[in-house]
């Protein structure tokens, strides 16, 4: 019986959001006509009015830390873990660094989503060398103008028994290029939405918490691995001291 309402529970939450997309994306295309800065806070707007009306059906709260980890008028490059889909929701809402999201450049083939991220991510064509680096050129084209850029450094969701998957170089290289700080934002307690072994959702608390900034000013290229590794530690350090899958995988191991 449970699994029958949690079935149609988690249409609920798919059929109400894609209504939503329709006032979305006509507040999206009416953003158009004011300049480019000032599109990315008018996307926020948009998103965390959308996301709340959506969390009113659907049961879903959200806890929001580490505000004091924002400086004002600061650009950043985002990095957020990736668990499931509902980290969509959570970024919307609860990061509250107004940065633009990078996406697969696939994303955007999907039929009324893909028009939805067009409108407010960077699309990555990663096809080929040269895509990939015209990519890197507008990212850093985008951060040069103060519009701070967001990043999924796994690449993908972590369906493993990890707290984080292995980081890729991009966010990082692009924060030392950019010589702008990186900014940790660690989704916890996801995994009760949506467990790892099924499609289907419940209604619960999305955990946002951005940690403090990792300064990059004054490094080379040549640390990469360093500032990667360092955001790796820190974010996998967190997600285990508060992620209560985590805390019970470690608490039946000793």
């Amino acid at each position: 019986m449970l699994k029958v309402i949690k079935f149609f529970y988690s249409i609920w939450t798919v059929l109400s959001f894609l209504l939503l997309t329709i006032p979305m994306m006509i507040g999206y295309l009416l953003l158009k006509s004011v300049p480019y800065q000032k599109q990315i806070n008018g996307v926020y707007v948009i998103n965390r009015s959308a996301i709340f009306i959506w969390s009113i059906f659907t049961g879903m709260r959200y806890k929001i830390r580490g505000l004091e980890n924002i400086v004002k008028d600061q650009t950043y490059v985002v990095v957020v873990n990736h668990v499931n889909a509902a980290d969509m929701m959570a970024t919307a809402y609860g990061q509250r660094v107004n940065a633009k999201p990078l996406v697969k450049r696939e994303l955007t083939l999907i039929p009324g989503l893909g028009q939805l991220f067009s409108l407010m991510c960077l699309p990555v064509d990663r096809s080929s060398k040269e895509a990939r680096s015209a990519s890197k050129v507008r990212m850093l084209n985008e951060l040069k103008q103060g519009i701070s850029v967001l990043i999924f450094p796994e690449g993908t969701r972590n369906r493993s028994m990890h707290p984080l998957l292995p980081f890729y170089d991009g966010a990082f290289e692009l924060a030392i290029d950019a010589q702008v700080p990186i900014l940790p934002v660690v989704l916890t307690n996801i995994r009760k939405i949506n467990r790892v072994d099924t499609l289907l959702v419940q209604p619960g608390t999305l955990e946002i918490t951005h940690l403090p900034a990792i300064e990059t000013r004054g490094m080379a290229p040549d640390q990469v691995q360093e500032l990667k590794q360092r955001a790796f530690d820190e974010m996998a350090a967190y997600i285990r001291r508060h992620d209560d899958y985590f805390i019970k995988m470690a608490t039946q191991q000793q």
